[in-house]
């Protein structure tokens, strides 16, 4: 049996893989809180950036940040590049698809159960792609109960990160969920790890890790870095560039209400005159627009009027 060493480079990988967890999650959050906000295709974009972030950055760069502290003793840690992005992908797919299932709308008792299961399971598939992926001569094996535990442990994280994806509004709540979403995120992964067994083998046999072939892990350090940089500043953009989830209700509010108010039926306006609506939004009678919530109209006065 080789010896695995899951922290070789002591804490700093850990809490790195954490903060990537974290910021994906708190992004991936905002833009499901926005997409509550909306209806049909923008809506779909919304929650599609949502599953980006949080696959990306909140679960696969979270498992593969950590991996790189993962080594065996005398050998050298490749990746099958080919793998690793196939493991990218459906992280990706697998957060999108959760948050399709738990979207706006959604029937909480049923959809938010199914999405959290259906998450956690490919969080799982995700891990073993990974490991898949890494090259090292040998076996692998798990320890049965230490595996059901961090699957377990996927699926209560993910319920978790599918519930705040539902409901969650403000960015402090948005904010400590991220941190308790991503702390279990990365119990799974190192309790995952802990479960690893590799025997040593002169011909690869049985749940493989792979051969001598692949690129280094310093040589995959960079391109993973500059990708998901990359990734997280659009999402991070598109966020910073959008209107507020309070801000695209009240403009949805506030076009629902002209619609109402400039469509008039013929059965309702027949042998009746509409009162005549001054610049204010007021009758002449001095009635203020009708139709408006309370919410909607302080929305209004605290607008600043045109210059």
């Amino acid at each position: 049996m080789l010896q695995l060493h899951g922290f070789t480079d002591g804490p700093l990988i850990p809490v790195l893989s954490y903060i990537a967890s974290c910021g994906g999650l708190f992004l991936g959050f905002r833009c499901a809180a926005r997409a509550r906000a909306c209806e049909g295709p923008a809506q779909t974009r919304w929650l599609l950036l949502a599953g980006a972030s949080i696959g990306s950055a909140g679960i696969w760069a979270m498992g593969f940040i950590a991996m790189l502290g993962f080594a065996v003793s005398g050998e050298t840690t490749r990746y099958n590049v080919a793998m690793t992005v196939v493991s990218l992908l459906v992280a990706v797919a697998i957060a999108t698809a959760g948050l399709l299932i738990a979207g706006p709308g959604r029937d909480e008792a049923r959809s938010l159960p199914a999405s959290g299961l259906t998450t956690g399971l490919g969080v799982t598939v995700v891990y073993l792609l990974a490991m898949a992926g890494m090259r090292m001569p040998g076996r692998l094996s798990y320890d049965p109960a230490l595996f059901m535990l961090s699957l377990a442990t996927a699926v209560v994280a993910s319920t978790a990160i599918m519930w705040g994806a539902a409901w969650l509004r403000g960015t402090w709540a948005t904010l400590g969920a991220s941190l308790a979403a991503a702390l279990g995120l990365c119990v799974m992964h190192y309790t995952a790890m802990a479960s690893v067994r590799m025997a040593a083998a002169s011909i690869p046999a049985g749940l493989i890790a792979g051969d001598s072939t692949g690129a280094t892990a310093g040589s995959f350090v960079l391109p993973v870095t500059l990708g998901i940089s990359v990734l997280v500043f659009l999402v991070w953009a598109a966020i910073a560039l959008s209107p507020t989830e309070d801000a695209i209700r009240y403009d949805a509010e506030l076009i629902d209400h002209i619609h109402r108010r400039s469509v008039t039926p013929l059965e309702a306006g027949a042998g009746r005159r509409r009162p005549a609506v001054n610049g204010n939004g007021a009758s002449n009678g001095g009635h203020a627009s009708g139709g408006l919530s309370p919410w909607a109209l302080e929305e209004l006065r605290r607008r600043p009027g045109p210059n």
